[in-house]
């Protein structure tokens, strides 16, 4: 087994919220979710804490939980999703983007985190296909 010693966060904030608010927000879809989670860097193959957010189809990214410092997207339309085996890692998850081309390597503080965060993205995946090419939400 994986050691715990790679904590995700001290202060746990991911949410699955529905923003019927009074005010709405045009930016975020009905289920949007946001919250710390490990990423793999694509060069130096370190993992370090970034701060995610799901907005509409593209999973944004940055070192704080502020708006402004989500700099970094990863776009989800058509990408494949799937659970990752990699450096040894519990609760890893795998997106590879057909748009850029990357494959972007997460990992969640524990099963029912990878399992929300999963599913949002299938979710949201699926919402941004647009046209006759409708695809079934699975998860691998």
């Amino acid at each position: 087994m994986a050691s715990n010693s790679d904590t995700v966060s001290d202060s746990h904030t991911n949410s699955l919220s529905n923003r019927s608010e009074s005010q709405p927000d045009n930016d975020f879809t009905h289920n949007e979710l946001k919250g710390w989670l490990l990423k793999r860097g694509r060069l130096s193959r370190k993992w370090k804490k970034q701060w995610f957010q799901l907005k509409n189809c593209d999973l944004y990214y940055g070192n704080t939980s502020e708006e402004s410092s989500l700099k970094k997207k990863i776009p989800l339309t058509n990408a494949d999703l799937s659970e990752a085996n990699v450096d040894k890692k519990q609760y890893a998850f795998r997106i590879k983007s057909k748009e850029n081309g990357r494959t972007y390597y997460m990992q969640a503080e524990n099963e029912s985190e990878q399992n929300d965060w999963m599913q949002a993205i299938c979710f949201a995946k699926a919402a941004g296909s647009h046209g006759s090419n409708s695809q079934a939400c699975v998860i691998q």
